[in-house]
């Protein structure tokens, strides 16, 4: 049996009147990429931010690589074992690509090399270029290296191919498979089924803080033609459930 990197029952938030998460149950396996799909507002970054401890919340249970977690306190040594790129990452604009990975991996005792990375995520081309002169897509690629530079052993990845081109959408796509070989449990938020579709071995689809349907990836399609068929009719089935009791 697989290691459990991450479980989470019965998880709630709220904000005032709104029901951000309402009862999440969720597990990621260790060398297993659990994909989290719904739209925005759906709750998927509440999620993220609830298990970082970056945000309070209700739980029975929050657990991270085994170790139970209490609201909003995470020890060094659990965070030195998780990796993270949120949607929106905010770097100093002025450092070049190598001083941003240099930095970051100097935070970790036993983390990667700079070189390592750039060499690793085909970073050479900008290397010295300042993190504020790049692209989107470029900005997510040296993002995911910052994420991963710790080898973290659960690493979570909000929308990581956003503004990104095909070719490197694709690079990155790899670099998640190779992490996963590694061991590394993967905790993915996307809009793009094909791209959950491609890398999950387990899914959740989440809807206005609720999941509605959760498995492997072969147990959510099930009775479907695809994983974008499978969303779309979870999707519906609790839009025609919502209409019944209005």
């Amino acid at each position: 049996m697989k290691q459990l990197s991450l479980k989470v029952r019965a998880l709630s938030k709220s904000y005032d009147s709104t029901q951000a998460l309402q009862n999440l149950n969720l597990d990621a396996y260790a060398g297993e990429v659990l994909a989290v799909l719904g739209k925005n507002g759906a709750g998927k970054t509440t999620f993220i931010h609830s298990v970082l401890g970056m945000q309070s919340y209700e739980a029975d249970i929050m657990e991270i690589l085994g170790v139970p977690m209490s609201e909003q306190s995470r020890s060094l040594d659990i965070r030195q074992q998780v990796g993270v790129m949120m949607q929106v990452g905010a770097l100093n604009a002025n450092l070049t690509v190598f001083e941003q990975l240099d930095l970051f991996c100097s935070y970790y005792p036993n983390g990667e090399l700079a070189a390592d990375l750039i060499e690793d995520f085909g970073l050479t081309k900008f290397a010295q270029q300042r993190f504020g002169k790049l692209s989107g897509g470029q900005r997510q690629q040296v993002l995911f290296a910052i994420a991963v530079a710790g080898k973290p052993e659960l690493l979570f990845l909000d929308e990581p191919t956003v503004g990104m081109d095909v070719e490197a959408r694709h690079a990155l796509w790899e670099q998640i498979q190779q992490r996963r070989k590694s061991g590394c449990a993967i905790v993915l938020t996307t809009h793009y089924i094909e791209e959950a579709e491609r890398l999950a071995d387990r899914v959740a689809i989440l809807r206005e803080g609720e999941i509605v349907a959760n498995g492997t990836l072969t147990e959510v399609i099930a009775d479907h033609s695809s994983l974008e068929a499978a969303y779309l009719h979870h999707i519906k089935n609790v839009s025609a459930k919502e209409q019944a009791h209005a």
